[in-house]
């Protein structure tokens, strides 16, 4: 048997979506999490908002360039999120809301470390992000 005693890399995503009234915003993120201007937390969700800002892209792009599903969109978001997030993307797109899906990683940034390796959702009003798509 052979033990490998250097750093060894064990690299892992969290595919996440973001449903919003208008543009997805760092003060929106702020408030969804319950973070108060001024509070200590406020480094880690602006961390985590360009984290997530940075790797957004329109829900519709992410399905046309996964060959996987072929063409079938409610496929695509069952199979990647839940039959619950199908449902939330059909009323999102009749209320005309922002879609987009992302994914963080666990070999990025601390703040990509921690999300990345657990399952968040967040609602309110304005905005609903799930990450529960934890592939750790």
């Amino acid at each position: 048997m052979k033990l490998k005693a250097d750093f060894v890399t064990n690299s892992s995503t969290t595919s996440y979506i973001v449903i919003c009234d208008g543009d997805f915003s760092k003060k929106d993120l702020s408030q969804l999490m319950g973070v108060n201007k001024g509070s200590p937390l406020q480094g880690l969700v602006n961390t985590l908002y360009e984290s997530l800002h940075h790797n957004l892209e329109p829900v519709r792009s992410a399905w046309k360039i996964n060959k996987k599903y072929g063409g079938d969109f409610e496929a695509y978001l069952k199979e990647e999120f839940s039959e619950k997030v199908l449902y939330k993307v059909k009323e999102a797109d009749k209320q005309g809301k922002q879609i987009y899906v992302g994914s963080l990683a666990s070999d990025e940034t601390m703040t990509e470390v921690l999300f990345c390796c657990d399952s968040f959702e967040w609602e309110n009003d304005k905005l609903y992000v799930n990450g529960l798509n934890c592939v750790w």
